[in-house]
């Protein structure tokens, strides 16, 4: 009798903390309304982890301690996906949502539509697959047919779910074998963080949050994708490849029910005019939120009528995405100089003659790289248009037209500031000032 006790009670201790662990995680990640603090949180996830060190024979597949990552990876395998990840037709300004609207009327002879409006977040597409409660599979988008294999990054994930709720899937009349798609966010703090770290380790920046959470999310060691702040945020629910539910509202309703982020900025929408006013108001707050957005997707309610409306051979007949067009103008690069970054990183940079794009005076943008400049073909002295998207820096697009005058720009051989000779690695685009003690790194670091 003692040693059968002295079994039960770490398997009812490992059982409890799983239990308890996974409502914190659902009330801090999901819900944003923790009720512990990180430390003891911290001390929870510890004491099971010890359990399950003790009893490896009681480590089951969906432990929270799976949130940590594992053993580095050589690679990703690939999968085909139940069904095809296709991409959106986009509509830019307001007279080509309402054509959308008239084409989707048109092909199901009706007056009006009912649709779903969500933000389209600025991330990476994943499919997540559940056998007996429990995700089994994690797929990136990839070519749309087939995705890589990001299951174990994809586990370190704390919004995302490992088992689902047995008593909401009953009352929801849903089978413990489903797909969840949704798309991976880095929000915008998290990526502040992790750049800042970056710099400060001589490691890898990233341009955008939607770059770095992709990283993230692929890197081979999934312990790293479990020190970087990822959401996912469900949008479609899938069984045996087709939507189980006969609206969209619904599937959204469900997903939340079932323990998954759901963004809340949605809305149900009875006709292009609400259409359009809710996907105004959602654009206009998009600098507000706390992770990036590059529009709304609006898409047909009832799911008989996305069934009637069909495909095209690249996209969905029943939804578009909503975007603002990049904001762009044209005028002349009057000079190219670089920047000192905290690492060494030299970066040209074109000098304008100043333009305003979208309300805001424009003077210089960035050219990244000596290989951008040519791959441009600019000389000092051209026309350029250059382009504005929310808080991007302006960047040149093009030359438009060739200065009688103009003149090539030359990467310097030696740092501006303190005159060092810069290095190239062999494979990098970037040139650097190697001196650690150079004014332009220090003022950057600061």
């Amino acid at each position: 009798m003692a040693a059968s006790g002295s079994k039960d009670a770490p398997e009812q201790e490992i059982a409890k903390l799983r239990e308890d662990i996974r409502r914190h995680e659902h009330l801090y990640y999901v819900l944003d309304q923790p009720e512990i603090s990180d430390a003891e949180f911290d001390e929870r996830m510890q004491r099971l982890q010890k359990l399950e060190e003790a009893h490896p024979d009681l480590v089951t597949p969906d432990s929270p301690t799976k949130r940590v990552g594992g053993t580095p990876r050589a690679g990703f395998s690939k999968e085909a996906h139940s069904s095809a990840m296709l991409s959106l037709d986009n509509a830019f300004g307001e007279d080509e949502l309402r054509d959308f609207d008239r084409r989707a009327r048109g092909l199901i002879d009706a007056d009006t539509i009912a649709y779903v409006g969500e933000l389209k977040l600025d991330g990476l597409s994943l499919a997540v697959r559940f056998e007996d409660r429990s995700m089994v599979l994690a797929l990136t988008r990839g070519d749309g047919e087939t995705g890589e294999i990001v299951t174990e990054n994809a586990q370190t994930i704390r919004s995302l779910p490992l088992v689902i709720n047995e008593k909401a899937l009953r009352k929801l009349d849903l089978p413990s074998t489903f797909e969840v798609r949704g798309e991976v966010v880095m929000p915008i703090d998290a990526f502040q963080r992790l750049n800042a770290t970056q710099l400060r380790t001589d490691g890898k920046t990233f341009a955008n949050p939607r770059n770095a959470a992709a990283g993230s999310l692929r890197m081979l060691d999934a312990s790293v994708t479990a020190s970087r702040r990822l959401e996912f945020f469900a949008y479609s629910l899938l069984v045996d490849g087709a939507t189980p539910l006969p609206r969209h509202w619904q599937v959204l309703e469900a997903l939340a029910a079932l323990g998954f982020k759901v963004n809340p900025h949605r809305g149900l929408l009875h006709g292009i005019d609400e259409a359009v006013e809710f996907c105004d108001k959602q654009l206009a707050k998009r600098e507000s939120l706390p992770y990036e957005i590059d529009g709304v997707v609006l898409k047909v309610d009832s799911l008989e009528l996305q069934r009637r409306l069909g495909y095209t051979s690249k996209a969905p007949r029943w939804a578009v995405a909503f975007k603002l067009r990049a904001q762009q103008a044209e005028t002349v690069v009057d000079d190219i100089d670089v920047q000192v970054g905290r690492t060494g990183a030299i970066t040209p940079r074109a000098i304008l003659r100043p333009v305003s794009v979208g309300g805001v005076t424009v003077s210089r943008a960035t050219l990244h790289n000596e290989d951008e400049v040519e791959r441009l073909g600019l000389e000092i002295g051209d026309h350029v248009v250059i382009e504005r998207s929310g808080d991007v820096i302006p960047k040149v697009i093009r030359v438009v037209k060739q200065a009688s005058d103009r003149r090539p720009f030359q990467m310097p051989k030696n740092c501006p500031v303190c005159k060092t000779e810069l290095v190239r690695e062999e494979g990098e685009a970037i040139r650097r000032c190697p001196n650690v003690n150079c004014p332009a790194r220090l003022e950057e670091s600061i």
